[in-house]
């Protein structure tokens, strides 16, 4: 990435000899006399260094930096002062300066400073970054499942994880395409380098160049300032492309040459930008018969495609379901502690592996929440499961339905009633008058008693 500088100071003659030492260092230097323009340049622009004298004609060195610190997530400023003291120093530090400098100015000095700034502030970002990964779940511990199709995974993942060629990863949407990705990130030797997520379906077609490429201030009406893209981001990392079959012929065509060659340009400039990242690609189409219809080039494909992971749907490994279910358990377990449950009965257990999944394992995991939100006691019974899987388990199974055991009377009564009204929501079709007048009650009521139970009655339908 290109570092940029700001050199704040009233000598012109300091601000173009700080111009020279740091642009031969091949740092992007820009300068300015008053503190008010400096300011406004901040806002417009991103620095990485900023370099500013105490004492401006306009305001003071110290208000820059409190001004950066605003607006910039980890300025690195250096404060330029004739007169220094120890109050001067113990000020800056407080208001968030990385080190001061004397006049006058030594290069060796300027150059050593920048450097060890320019450090801190990458080495600040990669504590940010790991931060902000080690508060997600990724990686293996995540991909739950004992399944024949899930050991073969963890194979594929290590293999490509290993190697350094592009990957597409294909399944249907909620399989877990992204963790997948994560994985062979987390496993490789580029892991401690940025993994950069990009949804392209999220992103319309006419912005995506923009977005992946970065642009320069001026390109384009609204561009106000100079923006660096995903794939810039991603150098030396990984860039994961979910929904890469969405985005449209005119940009996959500039994608292929930043994969084959490693150069790009951001839109309005002229000049290339060399770029060292690996591509992972997701999609839930059909990559092929996109080829063939046209809205897929065959040659990103084939330059994509150099590793291929495909990954199964749930209801292809019924088996992982209960390993799956106790997994997002004590997960939302820890965000809803005072729910108290712990386990699932083996009736939910049963209702939960011969659902279907079409949302795949996302489906899950909501559906377990969903449980645990509106569930009663320490285990998560059929009643406290999402309309769609209860229901299906109650016309299915004749196992699956209503054997409790000794438990409170509260718990049964309401399991019970709710399982009656579900009952004949189903019989009526979702019509809420022919249900009243089978279980014989008023239809404000039963819709009271619906609001209660939380039944999605547009599902019975």
């Amino acid at each position: 990435m290109q570092i940029r500088i700001l050199v704040v100071d009233d000598e012109r003659s300091l601000c173009r000899t700080l111009e020279i030492i740091l642009g031969k260092e091949g740092y992007d230097v820009v300068s300015t006399q008053l503190g008010a323009h400096a300011l406004s340049l901040i806002y417009e622009q991103d620095f990485n260094v900023i370099f500013t004298d105490l004492n401006l004609p306009d305001t003071s060195g110290l208000d820059i930096i409190t001004e950066a610190r605003k607006r910039i997530p980890c300025p690195q400023v250096i404060l330029i002062t004739a007169f220094a003291s120890i109050e001067t120093a113990v000020d800056a530090i407080k208001r968030g300066a990385y080190d001061y400098l004397t006049k006058p100015l030594s290069p060796d000095k300027v150059r050593v400073t920048t450097r060890r700034a320019i450090e801190k502030l990458a080495l600040t970002a990669a504590v940010d970054h790991l931060r902000q990964e080690v508060s997600q779940c990724f990686g293996f511990d995540n991909m739950v499942g004992k399944s024949q199709c899930m050991y073969e995974l963890r194979k594929t993942i290590l293999y490509a994880a290993k190697s350094t060629g592009s990957v597409v990863i294909t399944g249907e949407s909620g399989t877990g395409k992204e963790l997948v990705a994560r994985a062979i990130h987390y496993n490789s030797n580029r892991k401690d380098n940025p993994f950069v997520p990009v949804n392209c379906a999220a992103i319309s077609k006419d912005l995506i160049e923009s977005e992946l490429f970065g642009y320069v201030k001026g390109a384009f009406t609204g561009a106000l300032r100079d923006k660096v893209g995903f794939i810039e981001l991603s150098g030396g990392g990984s860039l994961f492309l979910d929904e890469i079959g969405e985005t449209a012929p005119s940009f996959q065509v500039k994608l292929l040459r930043v994969i084959q060659n490693g150069e790009f340009n951001r839109v309005g400039e002229a000049s290339f930008k060399m770029v060292d990242t690996r591509f992972i690609a997701a999609t839930n189409r059909d990559l092929k018969k996109a080829i063939a219809d046209g809205s897929f080039r065959e040659d990103l494909f084939y330059r994509l495609h150099v590793i291929s992971i495909h990954l199964p749907p749930l209801r292809d490994r019924r088996e992982d379901v209960p390993l799956l279910a106790i997994h997002f358990l004590n997960k939302y377990s820890r965000k809803y502690p005072d729910k108290g449950v712990s386990n699932l009965t083996p009736e939910a257990t049963e209702a939960l592996s011969s659902y279907d999944y079409p949302g795949n394992v996302r489906e899950l995991e909501n559906a377990i929440e969903h449980a645990l939100v509106f569930g009663h006691g320490d285990s998560i019974t059929v009643d406290a499961l999402p309309a769609t899987i209860r229901d299906r388990a109650v016309k299915s199974s004749p196992t699956t339905g209503y054997k409790p055991g000794i438990k409170p009377l509260k718990i049964a009564k309401y399991e019970f009633e709710r399982a009656l009204i579900t009952s004949a929501l189903i019989q009526s079709e979702g019509n809420i008058s022919r249900a009243a007048r089978l279980l014989d009650i008023h239809r404000q009521n039963l819709q009271l008693k619906i609001k209660e139970f939380d039944i999605d009655v547009e599902s019975l339908k």
